[in-house]
């Protein structure tokens, strides 16, 4: 995902929230808790592979300029 694309980030958020919101909600009612944990757990490990991915394309993006 590109740094300058405000159309996939707001999309990638919402998606986020929404699974997140739901992942909450299945694991308050107390039913299906493994499919609540691997949701949050997925949404969120992707979450820190996407930042990973971002900080290696800035580094690469300012060696290149710099």
């Amino acid at each position: 995902m590109a740094l300058a694309d405000p159309r996939g980030w707001v999309f990638y958020y919402l998606i986020s929230f929404v699974a997140l919101l739901w992942s909450g909600f299945i694991y308050q009612r107390g039913v299906m808790l493994w499919v609540a944990a691997f949701l949050a757990i997925t949404v969120l490990g992707f979450s820190v592979i996407l930042l990973v991915l971002l900080v290696i394309e800035s580094r690469q993006e300012k060696g290149q300029t710099g």
